[in-house]
């Protein structure tokens, strides 16, 4: 194994939701989990990989509320990157995140991510959230969550983004974000009340440099406004037409030892099925849209990220 990665076997445990009541286990598995295919899922069932409270079910199993489904998987990360300090404030840290790492676990990163690879498995909370391809400040408390939770209220932020074309001088952008199926969220005249206020700062070879202040706090704001007025931010796949990372050039090979488990044909299908090191770690850690949380203003205080590599040449990195 590369030195600073790091492989493991894991259990999700998911709640039976109120959309899959009186459903078949694999006709939900099936439409909701669509990373995998129909001939997993029924495998995976057989052979106990995922089991419903504890026990082997059959694809046909109707699901029932308090039903807890468990699938345990084998995962591998890539190393930790590394990860600047801006300063350390006693309640809380704040932190340069780079891009291409979520800021905490969630889905398939468990140990991937910035609070692991700064605090391990004490416990942390993000007080601001950015995007895993978006850069920049990134506030974690460390003690009195809540208190540090409150004061995000009046914190002021700017962002700074490259965008395609000739952006206007200064632009208001208080169009209503509402959410679709899945991840997507779009501008919808029945979703949430969002503005933010973006101002032109340079123009060059096509390119614009946009500062970026959200007013409001909505997921992927600046990137739905700013695609919602024409000018989607550079390098962004979901908003934009940025192109999807290839996949790593690794050899997909899983080789973990399995001889300490009792249920060798549990631990094999898993083994299996792992796609070793090309999976969606290794496929994005190295991606980035060109949207940067260059200052925050939090309790009282003036927080700077120091710009990305896609900022310099521009006169706000000179």
């Amino acid at each position: 194994m590369p030195k600073g990665e790091a492989e493991y076997f894991f259990t999700y445990r998911t709640n039976v939701k109120e959309r899959w009541y009186r459903k078949p286990i694999i006709d939900v598995l099936v439409s909701e989990f669509r990373t995998r295919t129909r001939d997993y899922f029924l495998s995976a069932l057989e052979c106990g990989v995922i089991t419903v409270n504890g026990e082997v079910v059959k694809p046909t199993r109707i699901l029932g509320m308090g039903d807890v489904i468990r699938h345990t998987v084998h995962i591998h990360d890539p190393a930790h990157p590394e990860i600047g300090v801006i300063k350390e404030e006693g309640d809380y840290i704040v932190v340069n995140k780079p891009p291409g790492i979520p800021c905490h676990p969630t889905g398939g990163y468990r140990e991937y991510c910035v609070t692991k690879a700064l605090f391990g498995d004490e416990k942390v909370a993000c007080i601001n959230r950015l995007d895993m391809p978006v850069s920049g400040v990134l506030i974690l408390a460390v003690r009195n969550h809540s208190k540090c939770l409150e004061a995000i209220r009046d914190a002021k932020k700017i962002y700074v983004a490259k965008v395609y074309g000739m952006f206007p001088d200064k632009v208001d952008v208080d169009k209503r974000i509402g959410c679709t199926e899945g991840r997507y969220r779009h501008v919808n005249a029945g979703g949430k009340a969002c503005l933010t206020l973006f101002r032109r700062l340079e123009y060059r070879d096509g390119y614009s440099l946009v500062e970026c202040r959200p007013v409001t706090g909505r997921t992927h704001q600046i990137r739905i406004h700013l695609q919602s007025i024409g000018f989607p931010i550079a390098n962004d796949i979901m908003y934009g037409d940025g192109e999807a990372p290839p996949p790593p050039q690794n050899d997909g090979v899983c080789n973990a030892e399995i001889d300490g488990f009792d249920d060798k044909r549990k631990y094999e299908c898993i083994v299996r099925h792992c796609k070793g090191r090309n999976n969606r770690s290794f496929i994005t850690k190295d991606h980035y849209i060109c949207l940067h949380a260059w200052k925050y203003t939090y309790n009282g205080i003036e927080y700077e990220a120091d710009l990305p590599g896609w900022c310099s040449g521009w006169s706000l990195a000179s």
